[in-house]
């Protein structure tokens, strides 16, 4: 293990704070109010970061080397080994703090499993919902994230950065303030930048639409650099589609892009094959429309209840035939 030395853990009382803050927030029982209190800590003293990512570093290194540790622990009581030459002073109070801080960390890992300690990114958790499901999820951080249908999420809440991989999904984002620790959601070949805002993010058939409904959100395109391709505040929405270089923001209601958590979906102006696209994720008999009506474009509000009637009504307004059976609904 090699890269530390004495300046990087500090004193002696940031270096126990920061031992403790290890262990509280690596426990599986760490609550939304922990991390609120280690980022107050964080904040207090740029040492403070510097010695707790020099202590996670000094973990990871430990973990990484959990074998031969071990074979050190189960090492025969018979065996002798020769004791090296008793090094300077100096070096020797440097060496005998980084066995203390080694044997300390690895003796948690030892009563918690070697090998159970998380990166510092944090341990992965899935979300996800089937068809017709919809989900709603508080984070250990305080965020609300509430999933649409037949969605997934990966979310990985970091010491220094809360991490989302949108897979073919839609969610609203309610998240909790954290200076210091931005939460980004990958989205498609976007990245989308937060600290504590609400928005909607519908990221399907190869198409991201962002809405804010609260707050600021910064939208990045990686491949394009590292600028933000848009900055969205309350009342904007941004629509790209996935590997264009080409994004389009627009002033919107918000309201409409969070009516389904309300069992609705506004459209203004949206075409059929985008609205039946949307129905089959919320239904599980599939909804079928000819080629040749597919374009057409419907404005209005419809109650996302039974199916078949959410079927007819879309077709009264556009004046189309409706064709059921057991097995699929289709619209000419």
């Amino acid at each position: 293990m090699t890269g530390f030395d004495d300046t990087d853990l500090g004193d002696d009382g940031t270096l126990q704070a920061a031992l403790a803050w290890l262990v509280r927030i690596q426990s599986d029982a760490a609550t939304a109010p922990d991390w609120s209190e280690l980022t107050v800590w964080l904040e207090t003293s740029p040492a403070h970061a510097a010695v707790f990512e020099s202590v996670e570093r000094l973990s990871a290194a430990i973990d990484g080397h959990s074998r031969a540790i071990l074979a050190g622990i189960d090492r025969p009581t018979a065996e002798i080994v020769p004791f090296p030459r008793r090094p300077p002073a100096a070096k020797r109070r440097w060496q005998d703090r980084r066995a203390a801080i080694a044997a300390a960390v690895a003796g948690l890992s030892v009563l918690t499993g070697l090998g159970a300690w998380r990166a510092s990114e944090g341990q992965e958790q899935v979300y996800r919902t089937a068809i017709g499901e919809t989900r709603a999820v508080t984070l250990a951080d305080g965020s609300h994230i509430r999933l649409d249908a037949a969605s997934t999420l990966k979310v990985r809440l970091g010491w220094f950065a809360r991490k989302v991989d949108m897979g073919d999904a839609e969610a609203t984002f309610d998240i909790a303030k954290s200076p210091g620790r931005p939460f980004e959601v990958a989205v498609g070949d976007q990245k989308v930048r937060d600290i504590g805002t609400e928005f909607n993010i519908r990221a399907y058939d190869g198409a991201v639409n962002v809405t804010v409904r609260r707050g600021v959100v910064a939208v990045y395109q990686p491949n394009l650099g590292d600028q933000p391709v848009a900055r969205l505040t309350q009342g904007w929405a941004m629509r790209h589609t996935v590997g264009s270089s080409l994004s389009y923001s627009a002033q919107v209601d918000p309201d409409s892009a969070f009516a389904w958590t309300q069992g609705r979906l506004i459209c203004d102006g949206r075409p059929l094959s985008e609205i039946v696209a949307y129905l089959n994720r919320r239904y599980e008999r599939p909804i079928h429309v000819s080629a040749d009506v597919a374009a057409r474009r419907f404005t209005g509000v419809l109650e996302l209840d039974d199916q078949a009637d959410v079927a007819r009504r879309l077709a009264a307004y556009l004046s189309l035939g409706v064709h059921g059976s057991e097995r699929d609904i289709v619209l000419s």
